[in-house]
């Protein structure tokens, strides 16, 4: 008995003495400068979502926190970065869409997005949104769904480029609907954008920037935003739910937080809770919410829940409407 009891005490122990660096690091995390590792080129609203967030955490931790802009290859040079770092906690991506759906294209990545990758939390969504030129000759979502079903042709609808989200949504769409729809990408929204408002196209999937702003100046005529709620930039755009549409439809290109695989829970939580306290602080809040994001947040097992449902989803889609990688 007595026996017995000292060998269960001896295990109680190891299992401590084997928390008690990570605590340690936890307590003592950050004490060096992380790095932010952004998939995308500095200027956009996502580059400055991370520096509204490398600013806060930086204030908050008493550390630089530094933005690294690593674009290309459909985020997969910035995410093998952090996918192979020392898993530490040091090292985080600003995760976006294709983390989730580049899998679904059968590309051979350079690291296991399971494995190699944690999730810290879910950050933001940058909301999908169907609009067109105002000349085109329906004004509401259903006005729209009923001429596109008596049309013999394929309509044309603009997006940022093959394998973008925008893309994806729209042949979601044409799925969902049964319209016909032909996808005409361009090199990013701004030249999507530039036919849209000339009429050489007259159907835009986009996200709310750049496609809202225009919307929210009279350029466009928003025919509903892919969000369950109504959004604070456009706040005369119908959701899916009030258009008639399947809530299945409800879109956007989110944005998460990972660290490396392997990185220690306590600073998992440690970062998380950073960022909780980020997202619920109204002076940064606020400038997120301008840029057209709706805030997220959640535990890291949200996100990761989020991350395989948006795969599935995704996956789903690309593979019916036969949509080759991203170039």
């Amino acid at each position: 008995m007595k026996r017995r009891h000292l060998l269960g005490s001896a295990a109680a122990l190891t299992i401590t003495s084997g928390l008690g660096p990570s605590i340690a690091r936890a307590q003592a995390f950050p004490d060096k400068p992380i790095r932010f590792v952004v998939p995308y080129a500095p200027g956009g609203a996502t580059d400055t979502s991370a520096r509204i967030a490398a600013e806060y955490l930086a204030n908050k931790f008493g550390q630089q926190v530094l933005v690294e802009n690593k674009p290309g290859g459909g985020t997969i040079i910035a995410t093998e970065i952090v996918a192979k770092a020392k898993p530490d906690g040091y090292t985080l991506l600003l995760a976006a869409a294709p983390v989730a759906t580049n899998t679904s294209f059968g590309l051979k990545l350079p690291y296991d997005p399971v494995k190699e990758l944690a999730p810290v939390c879910s950050y933001v969504d940058m909301p999908l949104l169907l609009a067109c030129n105002p000349k085109a000759p329906y004004k509401t979502m259903a006005e729209f769904l009923a001429w596109a079903k008596a049309q013999t042709s394929p309509i044309p609808y603009a997006s940022a480029g093959n394998a973008s989200m925008p893309h994806l949504w729209g042949e979601q769409l044409k799925i969902a609907t049964g319209i016909k729809l032909d996808h005409v990408g361009y090199k990013g929204s701004a030249d999507a954008l530039k036919d849209v408002l000339g009429g050489h196209v007259m159907l835009f999937s986009d996200t709310l920037l750049p496609g809202g702003l225009a919307v929210k100046d009279g350029r466009l005529r928003g025919l509903v935003v892919a969000a369950a709620k109504r959004v604070p930039m456009l706040p005369d755009v119908p959701t899916v739910a009030e258009a008639g549409l399947p809530a299945d439809l409800t879109g956007a290109v989110f944005f998460g937080v990972m660290a490396t695989g392997g990185t220690p829970e306590p600073v998992i939580a440690k970062l998380n809770a950073a960022f909780k306290e980020l997202l619920a602080d109204p002076a940064t809040s606020k400038k997120l919410v301008d840029l057209g994001f709706v805030l997220v947040g959640g535990s890291a097992a949200d996100y990761g829940k989020r991350l395989a449902a948006e795969t599935v989803k995704w996956r789903k889609v690309i593979q019916e409407a036969k949509i080759t990688p991203p170039a």
